[in-house]
C-alpha cells in the first residue's frame, strides 16, 4: 500500500515496485520451504563446508592472479568466485564467525587471514564486529561515551602533527560536502563516488518525501530526478560508470531509508534490537554471525533478494524460533 501510495503521487513507473515485489515473493520463498523442510543442522554445516571451499579456491585464484568473476578487469584482490571482495566478505562472515567462537581456529584463522587479503574496507569492520559485538553491553557503552573526549584530542593531536592523516581527512571532509551539493571533484574516487552520490539522492529524496518514494524507487529517483543536479568527476562518466551503484543506492540502510522514509528507519532500529537477542545464548551462535552479515549489508549492497539475504534471514529466524521453543535456555 505505502509503494503504490507513493509511486501514484510521485508518477513513478510502477515497473519498479513490480520488479522489487516479485524477486522478493520468489527469493523469499523459496528459501523459507528449503529451510522449513530440511533440517536446519544440516543446512548450517552444508554452508559451512561450502563456504570453506569458497575460501581455498579464493587463496588460489588469488595466488595464480586469476579472477574470473571480477566486476573489473584486471582487479588483483581476493574475491574468489564472486563479483567484488566485498560481496565474498559478506558471504563468508557468518563462517568466519561460526569458526572463531566454536574455537575451529585453523579455519578460522585461514578464513580470516582471506578476509584480511582482500582488502575489503568492509572485511575489516566486519572482522572488529566479530571481537566486539559479543562483549557489547550497557556499561561497556558508558565507558567508551566517557572516553569520547580522550579520543577527540588524540583525534586532534594526530590531525595537526601528521601531515598523511591531516591530507586523508581533509580529503574525506571536501568529499562530504558533495552529499548537499552533488558536486564532485575529477580526483573523487569511484567508491567514495558511489557512496556519497547515493547519500546525496537520499538527502534530497527524504527532504522532499519524509515517508519515502515507495519500495524500488530510488534508481528511478536517482537516474530521472536528482541526477540532473549533480556532477559526476568525467572519468567516470567517460567509463559509463556515473551510476554504477544507483540501483542498489551502495546500501541496504541508504536504500531503505529513501525508499521507506521514517518507516524504513523504524524497521532498521526493529532488525538490529531483533538481532541483539542472538547474543544472548551460545545456542544461537551462526545467528550471531547473521546478525554481523546483516548490519555489513546495511553499510554496503543494498540488493533486496540477492540468493544468500534470505537464506541467512530464515536460518536466523528459525534458529531463533527454536530456542525459544527449549524448555531451559543457556
Amino acid at each position: 500500500m505505502h509503494a503504490v501510495l507513493s509511486y501514484t503521487f510521485i508518477q513513478i513507473p510502477f515497473n519498479y515496485f513490480i520488479s522489487q515485489l516479485l524477486g522478493i515473493a520468489v527469493v523469499g520463498i523459496y528459501f523459507y520451504n528449503l529451510i522449513k523442510i530440511l533440517d536446519l543442522d544440516t543446512v548450517i554445516k552444508t554452508y559451512l563446508k561450502f563456504a570453506f571451499v569458497v575460501v581455498i579456491i579464493g587463496y588460489v585464484l588469488f595466488f595464480i592472479g586469476y579472477n574470473p568473476f571480477s566486476h573489473f578487469d584486471g582487479d588483483p584482490r581476493l574475491m574468489s568466485i564472486l563479483k567484488e571482495p566485498a560481496h565474498y566478505v559478506v558471504v563468508i562472515i557468518p563462517a568466519c564467525y561460526y569458526f572463531l567462537k566454536n574455537k575451529n581456529y585453523l579455519k578460522f584463522f585461514i578464513t580470516f587471514i582471506s578476509i584480511l587479503i582482500s582488502t575489503s574496507s568492509l572485511g575489516i569492520i566486519g572482522c572488529s564486529l566479530m571481537f566486539v559485538l559479543p562483549y557489547l553491553n550497557l556499561k561497556k557503552i558508558l565507558v567508551f561515551l566517557a572516553l569520547l573526549p580522550v579520543f577527540f584530542f588524540l583525534f586532534v593531536q594526530t590531525y595537526n602533527n601528521f601531515e598523511p592523516f591531516k591530507l586523508r581527512v581533509d580529503d574525506t571532509y571536501e568529499s562530504l560536502k558533495s552529499i548537499k551539493s552533488g558536486k564532485f571533484k575529477e580526483e573523487t574516487n569511484w567508491s567514495s563516488y558511489a557512496l556519497i552520490s547515493n547519500l546525496y539522492v537520499l538527502n534530497k529524496n527524504i527532504s522532499d518525501h519524509p515517508l519515502g518514494s515507495g519500495i524500488g524507487s530510488h534508481f528511478y529517483m536517482y537516474n530521472v530526478t536528482y541526477s540532473k543536479s549533480m556532477r559526476a568527476p568525467q572519468y567516470l562518466i567517460d567509463q559509463d560508470l556515473d551510476k554504477s551503484n544507483a540501483p542498489d543506492a551502495n546500501s541496504l540502510f541508504t536504500r531503505m531509508t529513501s525508499e521507506l522514509g521514517i518507516f524504513g528507519i523504524a524497521m532498521i532500529f526493529f532488525g538490529i534490537y531483533y538481532m541483539r537477542y542472538t547474543f544472548t545464548s551460545n545456542s544461537l551462535l551462526f545467528s550471531q554471525g547473521i546478525a554481523i552479515y546483516l548490519i555489513l549489508k546495511l553499510i554496503r549492497d543494498g540488493h533486496y533478494f540477492p540468493p544468500e539475504f534470505y537464506f541467512f534471514i530464515w536460518i536466523m529466524f528459525f534458529e531463533i524460533k527454536r530456542f525459544k521453543s527449549l524448555p531451559s535456555k543457556n
